[in-house]
């Protein structure tokens, strides 16, 4: 008599949290170790766990993939032991393909159900209908699932994960905001919708400053994930699914972080954003700041298109440690030396200051800045205040235990968490101290920092980000900086809230912005209307 037995392999399968709470993998488990007894096999692997089998999903499903691989290296598999057709898949056609792949594996699917191991025509059928069978059932609660979702949506609730910022209330689907990372997803959303803060600047206070959620996890955001994160509707009271249920519900009955004109800012943002950064990013280099916004003028008179001037270093080829930098013209090819552009366009600055009118837009303007950047240090100041307040609890928590615990390696351990700590609060009460610096002289220090800016814009154009430089050109000087016939930098056009400097007191001169460089043109009020 041969007691040798043949291989084989199992598999066990649950769905959802319910069937593994009702102990379905345990009597699974049970259920094709009996079978392999009744087949005189020794089954050598077995496949555990929780795995969607829904339509559409098999093909690729991990643990098929797995078993695929494991049979094509271990030949003497002969068997795949599943408990009923439901746990081996929940698609016919796909039941069908799988039994076909192990076949030509030389594996056998076999179910503790005799009747369906038979092999012959009435198996196949009574195969053929438990698959489609489990496929309906299948359907069927997907359907209810989304009729439920639909309901929910429709009513304002939110039954599906909620979002980062928030987690469950005591209704379901009807989340309340996170006590602990909530107040600074909050500052970071109304920071960019307001204009206080960029994108990237947000989304390194939010790394910098929240803290890990209630599980201990803290997961950093990066500028992929966080573009599509902060224009999620639901953090204007909005619910909206749009996968397997779709619909929009304005009036979501959740508490919102933001209102729905905050959102629309927020998308119009991010949309720029997106614009800006289609392509290959050109005239990046800040060692050449005037690069595509200093035009020629010789390729206008001449009929060309109007080619503008591009920054490079170049060697003379013998020293080629020492670099000449020049800006060149890609229609005629002129050259001028970096330096000479650069303090012509200086000059330019200085004979141009604000006028009476001007000046007082502008201070306007500041101060709406600084009331916007206020009202974000006022929100960071509580914040602030709220986790000294948790670290110095935690800090005489630390020391009661310290006092209480009578291990040497106990007490070095309170000890390290207890100076980890006092450091923590160290840190915070140096922000909490800047910020409160900041509240009580900030506006008269901000105002007169930014108007020593302004009146000294010439020196301090240069040292603007590069995709500044391109605003303050468009606001202060609309048509450009050009180019002449003797390589002199010039521009036709200065905002209406600046003038020419002047030495006469006459006032009807004063307050007119004559140009710069050039004569025959005239400011344009239309361009200082859009600005202003």
């Amino acid at each position: 008599m041969n007691n040798q037995k043949v291989k084989a392999i199992a598999l066990c399968r649950v769905s959802s949290v319910e069937q593994l709470q009702n102990n379905s993998l345990n009597n699974q488990d049970r259920k094709v170790k009996e079978l392999a007894e009744k087949y005189n096999a020794e089954i050598i692997r077995i496949w555990s766990g929780s795995v969607s089998s829904k339509r559409g999903k098999n093909v690729k499903r991990k643990d098929i993939t797995e078993m695929f691989s494991f049979c094509k290296s271990n030949k003497k598999v002969k068997y795949l032991f599943v408990n009923e057709p439901d746990r081996f898949m929940r698609s016919a056609d796909e039941a069908m393909w799988a039994e076909v792949e192990f076949r030509r594996l030389g594996v056998e699917v076999l179910y503790s159900d005799e009747e369906l191991n038979k092999g012959d025509m009435n198996a196949r059928l009574q195969r053929m209908l438990k698959y489609f069978t489990a496929e309906g059932s299948n359907q069927e609660r997907m359907t209810k699932s989304i009729d439920g979702h639909l309901t929910a949506l429709k009513e304002g609730r939110y039954t599906f994960q909620p979002p980062i910022g928030y987690c469950r209330g005591d209704v379901a689907g009807i989340h309340k905001i996170d006590p602990i990372t909530g107040p600074y997803l909050k500052y970071a959303l109304i920071s960019i919708a307001e204009g206080m803060l960029t994108i990237k600047s947000a989304m390194k206070w939010y790394n910098e400053n929240c803290p890990p959620i209630a599980s201990g996890k803290h997961c950093k955001m990066k500028m992929d994930k966080w573009r599509k994160f902060i224009v999620n509707p639901y953090y204007a009271g909005i619910v909206e699914m749009n996968k397997q249920v779709k619909y929009r519900n304005e009036n979501g009955l959740h508490e919102p972080m933001i209102t729905k004109s905050q959102h629309l800012s927020i998308l119009e943002v991010v949309k720029h954003k997106n614009k800006l950064h289609k392509g290959p990013i050109k005239g990046g280099n800040p060692r050449f700041p005037m690069n595509r916004i200093l035009l020629c003028e010789e390729c206008q008179k001449s009929g060309k298109a109007i080619y503008k001037f591009t920054g490079y270093d170049n060697h003379n080829g013998k020293n080629k440690e020492r670099h000449y930098s020049r800006y060149y013209c890609r229609g005629c090819y002129r050259t001028i030396p970096r330096d000479v552009i650069h303090q012509q366009v200086k000059d330019i600055f200085s004979r141009i200051e604000l006028t009476t009118n001007g000046r007082k837009k502008v201070i306007k303007a500041i101060n709406d800045i600084w009331s916007k950047e206020e009202r974000g240090l006022k929100i960071q100041q509580e914040l602030y205040k709220r986790d000294l307040k948790a670290l110095e609890e935690k800090k005489q928590q630390l020391l009661d235990n310290l006092m209480e615990a009578s291990s040497p390696s106990l007490k070095e351990d309170f000890n390290t968490y207890l100076e980890k700590t006092r450091n923590e609060i160290e840190i915070l009460s140096g922000k909490l101290e800047g910020i409160e610096k900041n509240l009580t002289k900030g506006r008269s220090d901000f105002l007169e920092f930014a108007l020593e800016f302004i009146d000294n814009m010439g020196e301090h154009f240069f040292e603007l980000p590069l995709e500044e430089v391109g605003v303050c050109k468009n606001i202060l000087f609309p048509s450009g900086f050009w180019v002449d016939k003797n390589k002199k930098v010039y521009t036709p056009e200065i905002s209406l809230i600046y003038r020419e400097r002047t030495l006469k007191m006459d006032a009807e001169t004063s307050e007119n912005a004559p140009l710069v460089g050039k004569e025959g043109l005239e400011p344009s009020r239309y361009c200082y209307q859009q600005i202003l």
